[in-house]
Parts: C-alpha cells; sequence; structure tokens
C-alpha cells in the first residue's frame, strides 16, 4: 500500500516510521525546509543554535524515547538533559535539583522555591 502522510514533525515522521516497518511505501511532505516540525533546532541570527522543542519531547514520552532507541538513537547522548529552573528576575522562583528521581525532585524543588508562599506551594 502507498500512504501518504502529511508533516514532518514528530507524528509525522513516527507515522512514515510505523508504515514502513510494515511494508507499506511512504511518501512524506513538509512545507519547511527542516525536519521536526515545532520540535525542531533553530539558528538565531547571530548563529546562536535553539532548540524550539523542550516542551514537545519530556522523558514522559516513552513511546518516543523507545521509537529512537529502535532508530539506533541514543536519547541519552541525543538530548541535554538539564534540571528544570524557572527563575524570576528578582532570583525567586522555582529550580529542581538534579540528582533526585521523580516526583521527589520536583517536591524538593517546591519546597526550597523562593517567593512562594506556604499556600502556593501546597496548591
Amino acid at each position: 500500500m502507498r500512504i501518504a502522510i502529511v508533516g514532518g514533525g514528530w507524528a509525522g515522521l513516527a507515522a512514515a516510521v510505523e508504515a514502513t516497518r510494515a511494508g507499506h511505501a511512504v511518501t512524506l511532505f513538509e512545507a519547511a525546509r527542516t525536519l521536526g516540525g515545532r520540535a525542531r533546532r533553530v539558528v538565531a541570527d547571530n548563529g546562536l543554535v535553539l532548540d524550539n522543542g523542550q516542551h514537545i519531547l519530556i522523558g514522559a514520552y516513552r513511546a518516543t524515547l523507545a521509537l529512537m532507541r529502535g532508530l539506533g538513537v541514543d536519547p541519552d547522548a541525543a538530548l541535554l538533559r538539564l534540571p528544570l529552573a524557572l527563575r524570576f528576575p528578582d532570583g525567586g522562583g522555582l529550580s529542581v535539583p538534579a540528582g533526585l528521581r521523580p516526583p521527589l525532585d520536583l517536591l524538593a524543588g517546591i519546597a526550597g522555591a523562593q517567593g512562594w508562599s506556604l499556600r502556593d506551594k501546597f496548591s
């Protein structure tokens, strides 16, 4: 069977891989110059490379990470994982410490959040 897939974001790419694995002939259509959809890298005018997909691909997406491994991509080598930090200009905010497993990391971050009331921390 011939299958047309519109969109080369993570979902379109995953669909193309699965259809190909099932033995189908796939044609992928993408309007942008690069694949990845909203989860692609963007090069700023000054040459700085920005990750535009950190909000798309998180560790909780086990199927996506399994797909990467199935294609020979090691997520630990391909992805730069940094502790979550939501800082305010005044220095307050939330920093999730590295080295603790979820959900303890988030609980420790919330407990130590600066500028949050006790009510905020428990809401």
